[in-house]
């Protein structure tokens, strides 16, 4: 099977999982209200999003402080691109942020945002691998800072039974990252599972070595990675508070305590599992995870009402995300190269002859 043939039938996968996903959260909300035949009215997601317009202030404000989460993360991605010895101004670093978030909030699937951060970067210092690393690193920061997030809300939330998956599903990936990274940074370990020769044997295995040695420069860094964790963390409080605070204005009793624990594995989810923009994967989790006794408070909803409400949440929250990061669409624009998007991928994806 010709390269080509590969990367079209896994395209076709990715969005057939999509579209499956898409169709069971759609079909565990209902769009009208209902009334049962003894006389209980659950509304559907119509009633449910005209809330937003008598809770506009919050709205507002969950757009405010969204608008947060570039500059922080332009600060974030500058420190890790410094200890590479890639230097560039804040305001590039914010150029290219808001341009990676636009293509991964306005045009997922195609070339992620990441690939068109990575190719500016490589064009400018010719160091290829060295700007997918710090690509890659930004990424895996961000998720451990998420999951170190859940686990302090684990810990806060631990008697509360109705997150106890959410719970463990954080407990898990942190032990997994952890195992991952002493099996990383131990070379006896490295030698003894060898390593080296399955990274030889990997596609682009020159890339990947280069890779492999520009991320163990990073252990020599360890305060500059911690810095870059408390700025992770910054973006993630306030993506936070505007998902608590528009599910607030579209009715949900959670306290603020079950956001913090449940939206940290909506979206590693969102994050890991390769579906375009994580559409259905990210609103199938927080269907499962936001249940009927976590949105009602002391009293729970009916279970129709909860996934509407949840799917309502959900898409709010990509709407924010969406006008957000719309400012990437004119800053890639004005200094728009003559690269497609879809080369930018493809030419990072070439093989690298070893420094």
């Amino acid at each position: 099977m010709s390269e080509g043939i590969r990367k079209t039938v896994w395209h076709v996968v990715r969005l057939l999982v999509m579209a499956a996903l898409v169709a069971y959260v759609v079909g565990q909300a209902q769009w009208d209200d209902e009334v049962s035949s003894d006389g209980a009215h659950t509304e559907g997601i119509k009633s449910i999003a005209l809330r937003l317009a008598d809770h506009g202030g919050w709205v507002v404000a969950a757009l405010a402080v969204m608008m947060l989460q570039s500059p922080v993360g332009a600060v974030r991605w500058r420190l890790l691109l410094g200890v590479q010895g890639i230097h560039i101004t804040f305001l590039e670093s914010l150029r290219l942020t808001y341009i990676g978030w636009f293509f991964n909030n306005w045009l997922p699937g195609g070339t992620g945002g990441d690939f068109v951060k990575a190719y500016y970067i490589a064009a400018r210092t010719h160091q290829k691998a060295e700007a997918v690393t710090v690509v890659f690193l930004d990424r895996l920061v961000g998720l451990v800072a998420m999951c170190l997030l859940g686990a302090a809300a684990v810990a806060f939330s631990w008697a509360d039974e109705r997150v106890r998956v959410a719970q463990i599903l954080i407990g898990v990936f942190l032990a997994a990252v952890l195992a991952a990274a002493v099996v990383f940074y131990s070379q006896r370990l490295r030698n003894a599972i060898g390593a080296g020769r399955l990274l030889a044997r990997l596609p682009l295995a020159a890339t990947m070595a280069r890779v492999e040695r520009a991320l163990f420069v990073y252990r020599y860094h360890q305060a500059k990675v911690a810095l870059a964790l408390v700025y992770s963390w910054a973006t993630q409080g306030v993506a936070l508070l505007a998902m608590w605070w528009l599910a607030m204005s579209l009715g949900s009793h959670a306290a603020w305590s079950h956001y913090f624990v449940t939206m940290p594995v909506v979206w590693i989810g969102w994050s890991l599992i390769p579906v375009p923009g994580g559409f259905g994967v990210a609103e199938t989790l927080a269907q499962k995870l936001f249940t009927p006794a976590v949105l009602g408070g002391t009293v729970p909803l009916p279970a129709a009402e909860a996934a509407t409400l949840t799917l309502a949440m959900m898409l709010a929250y990509r709407v924010v995300q969406m006008l957000v990061t719309l400012p990437g669409a004119v800053l890639y624009l004005t200094r728009r190269t003559g690269v497609s998007p879809r080369h930018m991928r493809e030419e990072l994806e070439a093989e690298t002859p070893p420094a």
